[in-house]
């Protein structure tokens, strides 16, 4: 364990003993959250759907319409030892862009598109007797009509996982899913404050492999850790793919009763094997259709470790989410560069809500809207991610951006942002002027 996980394990032990049991809204049976109906489900860290809300906010009435309790009722079934949910997720997006001379240069005229962000349908549930549940959770997700000219496939499974309980060890999943690594790619994306990611150089969005999950502490931590390496996936050699290795610690430092106010801390660490002896870092201007603004390239390396912190302060309608990633690439031969990135978002939901944490999971879930008009939320961040260090010049840039989100109800959300790019990369400054607007629908 790193030092930064020692002092989590300690303060959140020290917290949970000195404030005592907590209350029902806390530790996931906030009735705000959707419940899990077994262990496994809980542990998976699966998305949750809009069928698993509570009674209470399915009758929730919004002036923008929803989906009908008779479809609901439908797409959810459960006998004694099986239960299915079906789930949807379709996101639409306009991006559009104003770029300076040296910024074209640098990645060329960025083009201004709609993108099908997202079109994934989802199946999970529950297989075993009630003593013994396992969960299921998969996704087919559609890459998006240029997927062939991107060398991808049109359709694949971006999740398939089971998780099954395993006594004091908590739950282990297997399958392919998220590594246990930053906080942006372990919460659920589509309701993070911000449109899109910005620290993907640092981690792999989805692999194949084996974590374990568990809690602590009345729920006041969690850790999960895990083995990933997806070789016999895509044909390749043992030899030649990349093993990775991830954990990450937890822990609720402090709570209000009725979950509204919340301190988050954690600490993760990963570890990337060279895939055929290279390790490359890339990452795009939180966007899904420009071309990579920092990229170091293929670096002759062994392999790179990562360490990264996180922190989440909710306060009401108010919060702070933060986090900070440096990665270490063992190469000899260029002296062993090193590459940080960074970001802080502090949003407002000028309507009062605020995202629920569940600590079964160790983030925080969708906010529900409480106005019969929606939730409305404003955020604001600062990104910086720098590739650049010894004989390597990935680039170094960063980013301002507003962004508006409104949750029309528990399905829709319109959202817009605008933003500021600044790249400092092959001798030049490039300035970029970037735009979204979102449509998305989760079910």
């Amino acid at each position: 364990m790193t030092k930064a996980s020692i002092w989590l394990t300690m303060l959140c032990a020290l917290t949970a003993f000195a404030q005592g049991p907590d209350s029902s809204h806390a530790g996931g049976q906030d009735p705000q959250l959707p419940q899990p109906s077994s262990k496994a489900d809980a542990l998976s860290g699966g998305p949750p759907f809009s069928t698993q809300d509570s009674e209470q906010v399915k009758e929730r009435h919004f002036t923008t319409p929803g989906v009908p309790r008779a479809v609901l009722k439908y797409t959810s079934y459960k006998w004694d030892y099986f239960s299915i949910r079906f789930g949807l997720v379709a996101i639409a997006d306009y991006d559009a862009f104003s770029q300076d001379d040296d910024s074209i240069k640098q990645v060329k005229k960025q083009r201004d598109q709609w993108d099908d962000r997202s079109l994934r349908f989802m199946l999970s549930g529950d297989i075993g007797p009630e003593s013994y549940q396992m969960h299921y959770f998969g996704s087919y997700s559609f890459n998006g009509f240029d997927a062939p000219e991107n060398k991808l496939k049109s359709w694949n499974f971006s999740d398939l996982t089971l998780t099954l309980p395993a006594g004091i060890l908590g739950a282990m999943t297997v399958g392919k899913t998220k590594e246990p690594f930053v906080y942006e790619i372990v919460g659920d994306a589509t309701f993070l404050p911000s449109q899109e990611r910005v620290l993907n150089p640092f981690f792999t969005s989805r692999n194949v492999g084996v974590s374990f999950n568990n809690n602590a502490f009345h729920k006041r931590m969690m850790f999960t850790t895990g083995w990933f390496n997806d070789w016999w996936v895509h044909g390749q050699k043992f030899d030649g793919s990349s093993n990775h290795f991830a954990s990450r610690i937890t822990g609720l430092v402090s709570t209000n009763q009725d979950g509204s106010r919340y301190l988050h801390l954690g600490v993760s660490g990963r570890y990337a094997g060279a895939a055929n002896g290279a390790v490359q870092l890339k990452g795009k201007p939180e966007s899904n259709v420009t071309a990579d603004y920092v990229d170091t390239g293929k670096i002759a390396a062994t392999n790179q470790k990562e360490l990264a912190l996180e922190g989440l302060w909710t306060h009401d309608g108010y919060s702070i989410l933060t986090e900070y990633v440096r990665s270490w690439v063992n190469a000899n031969q260029i002296a062993n560069p090193s590459f940080y990135g960074f970001y802080v978002t502090t949003g407002w939901f000028i309507t009062g809500e605020h995202r629920p944490y569940d600590r079964n999971v160790g983030y925080a879930r969708r906010p529900i809207p409480q106005h019969h008009l929606g939730a409305v939320e404003l955020t604001a961040r600062y990104s910086r991610l720098d590739l650049d260090d010894k004989s390597v010049h990935g680039g170094l840039m960063d980013r301002g951006t507003l962004t508006l989100n409104w949750y029309l109800n528990r399905f829709w959300k319109l959202g817009v942002d605008g933003g500021i790019i600044n790249l400092n990369r092959s001798s030049l400054n490039g300035l970029t002027t970037a735009f979204q607007a979102r449509l998305q629908f989760l079910y």
